[in-house]
């Protein structure tokens, strides 16, 4: 049996480090995520003026209060979608120009919904024809009740809620369109509360506060990563192996703790304790399953699909168009050069496994999730080659250390 703790939740650290950072006074975030996606965040705000200090596994936030006074800077943000919303939002609270870019593939996601968002708060900011860069030009704006379309992504929600204490209880949010993620969104709001400010909401409709709250310094441990942890549950499952992990939580507000429940739903076997969570890979079949609320997972979920019988039909995905790179397309692409029979459009993706598959040049679109995911093919298929495996550092630099541990546990 393989023992494992995952990595801390990037997602999780992101919020904290913003609130922290516009918090009045000294915080304290706890087993931090060390990845770019924190990295880029970490560099932006000290940018900001916010002063962090690192201590070996934690970080010492002195905030701002949500007051920034820096002129005419630039934030580079590579493809950290959490980073780049982020921070979005929060330079409307600079007293100065804030052009916000980053790598070629983060200049194609989408941003102008959140900008759209953003300009009902008469706040003067520019964007590429709804992509990035953008430039904001803070310092001024008034707060009042806006609508957002947060369809592409929840981080456009999450990065207005991040900001809604500094504006007060005059600012209120309201969501004209279909929710995706809401895990994430009820990871914010959960953070907020651990920096003393309660977010209301009319069944995540509206978004509002009762009272002007300030964020108050906090001190944070940061939970184990729930997204990182699918590809060792994933691997576990197709191997039928068991593995024990720590630091994950039954009732987590992380997204992809959802995939566990996934797995038991194909076969596996699932033991909850109060430390750890054991799974024990058994014979797999086809689900139908609905993703909008953890697509994260979806591209380890797409490779246990292969060694399933039957059928496998992941629906409600449309934003895993708008992720790192178009996973739908990548995926699609890359399980077809292995044999696999592929359905897939707009929304929704459908494999029919057959009895032999083989071996590929993989494309990994630098995206982290479709390289993790396709390191569970190996297992099963050896001769599979992953092109730039290093792309994992996004979000998870250690994995293929860990990866290869697992490997050697179960004796491959």
């Amino acid at each position: 049996m393989f023992v494992f703790t995952p990595p801390p939740s990037k997602s999780h650290t992101n919020r904290a480090l913003v609130l922290a950072a516009l918090a009045d006074g000294i915080s304290l975030i706890k087993n931090y995520a060390i990845c770019e996606d924190t990295i880029y965040m970490i560099r932006a705000l000290k940018k900001l003026g916010v002063k962090i200090e690192h201590q070996e596994n934690k970080l010492i936030v002195h905030g701002t209060g949500g007051k920034f006074n820096k002129k005419n800077i630039s934030l580079y943000c590579g493809n950290a979608g959490t980073t780049f919303r982020f921070l979005t939002a929060l330079s409307i609270l600079n007293n100065g120009e804030v052009i916000l870019t980053g790598s070629k593939r983060m200049l194609e996601r989408p941003i102008g919904d959140l900008v759209d968002a953003l300009k009902q708060l008469d706040i003067k900011i520019e964007s590429n024809n709804g992509y990035p860069p953008v430039k904001i030009y803070g310092g001024s704006f008034i707060p009042k009740s806006i609508e957002i379309n947060a369809k592409k992504s929840s981080q456009f929600l999450s990065a207005l809620l991040l900001i809604m204490p500094i504006l007060g209880k005059e600012f209120s949010i309201e969501v004209e369109s279909e929710l995706p993620s809401l895990p994430y969104v009820k990871m914010t709001i959960q953070t907020l509360k651990n920096f003393g400010v309660k977010v209301h909401h009319s069944e995540f409709k509206k978004f509002f506060l009762k009272d002007n709250l300030k964020l108050k310094p906090a001190e944070i441990i940061i939970e184990s990563d729930s997204s990182s942890a699918t590809y060792f549950f994933g691997s576990a499952a197709v191997l039928r192996k068991s593995i024990k992990t720590y630091g994950l939580k039954k009732n987590s507000t992380q997204a992809d703790i959802k995939f566990i429940r996934i797995l038991q739903k194909m076969g596996c076997r699932v033991e909850w304790e109060r430390d750890f969570v054991k799974l024990t890979g058994q014979k797999l079949k086809g689900v139908t399953v609905d993703m909008n609320d953890a697509p994260d997972s979806v591209p380890a979920l797409a490779i246990v699909s292969l060694f399933a019988e039957g059928k496998t039909l992941i629906k409600n995905i449309e934003n895993l168009r708008y992720k790192e790179s178009d996973r739908i397309q990548a995926l699609a692409n890359e399980l077809s050069k292995l044999g696999a029979k592929i359905i897939f459009g707009k929304d929704f993706f459908e494999i029919s496994p057959v009895k032999n598959y083989k071996p590929a040049l993989i494309e990994t679109y630098n995206d982290h999730r479709v390289a993790m995911s396709f390191a569970i093919v190996q297992l099963k298929i050896p001769e599979i080659k992953i092109k730039n495996p290093e792309c994992v550092k996004k979000s998870y630099p250690n994995f293929w250390q860990e990866f290869n541990k697992m490997r050697v546990s179960y004796k491959l």
